[in-house]
């Protein structure tokens, strides 16, 4: 196994993003996003006794949590079709890569079981980015949030599971640290200002990748059932 080139350091922030092999769809239905998730919560703890390990394998649909520390701080999270993206803060050394491995490893299994199919799913080892530079976490955390209308991809007839209903208060279900999250909103200015420029940096992603966003796509996705950002 090769040698990571960017080491994590504890208290520093990391873009870290897989997607399924072959271009592969990796949530195929809304139990397996769910799978997916419920994971993103269960598996970050340096608890790994054998015996939660087999206790969660016994009830999946159980929140089943450890009694360790958190190995990382999640910040922000996009579930797409056939790809994830999460912004998150190592907090215990090599917690990036031990999380990464637990939530591949755990939903590779379930995911082959329910699918009938062997081998690996996602392509390879995870990638993953250093935060540095002005405005890093907030500009990341808009390309993560939204990362859904880069792709063009419609949140109402598609799977998408976004962070970004937490960064507006609308999700009762909430796995993002939220003193990050309010660090963020203060950084440019609050709620409303972050829903604007969250909107214009999507733009902006979007011009960079040579796929720039329709008049209509920049209202209907940005202001749809999902919640408004203008």
């Amino acid at each position: 196994m090769g040698i990571r080139k960017i080491p994590f350091v504890n208290g520093e922030y990391y873009h870290v993003f897989n997607r399924g092999v072959d271009k592969r769809p990796v949530f195929i239905t809304a139990e397996q996003q769910d799978f997916f998730f419920r994971r993103l919560i269960m598996l970050n703890t340096t608890d790994n006794r054998r015996h939660i390990t087999n206790h969660r394998s016994r009830h999946k649909d159980q929140l089943i949590l450890g009694e360790g520390d958190k190995l990382v701080n999640i910040v922000a999270y996009c579930l797409l079709p056939n790809h994830f993206h999460l912004l998150m803060q190592q907090q215990t050394n090599g917690g990036i890569s031990q999380f990464m491995q637990r939530l591949g490893t755990s939903y590779t299994k379930n995911f082959n079981k329910q699918e009938n199919r062997s081998g690996s799913l996602f392509q390879g080892k995870f990638k993953a980015t250093h935060l540095n530079g002005e405005l890093a976490l907030p500009i990341l955390s808009a390309y993560v949030n939204l990362n859904y209308m880069h792709h063009h991809i419609d949140p109402d007839t598609n799977l998408v599971k976004s962070s970004f209903m937490e960064y507006c208060r609308e999700e009762s279900e909430s796995i993002c640290e939220p003193l990050l999250i309010e660090k963020i909103l203060d950084e440019v200015g609050g709620l409303m200002a972050y829903k604007k420029f969250a909107k214009q940096c999507s733009i902006t992603f979007a011009l960079n990748k040579n796929s720039e966003l329709s008049e209509d796509r920049k209202s209907t996705r940005l202001n749809s059932s999902h919640t408004s950002i203008s």
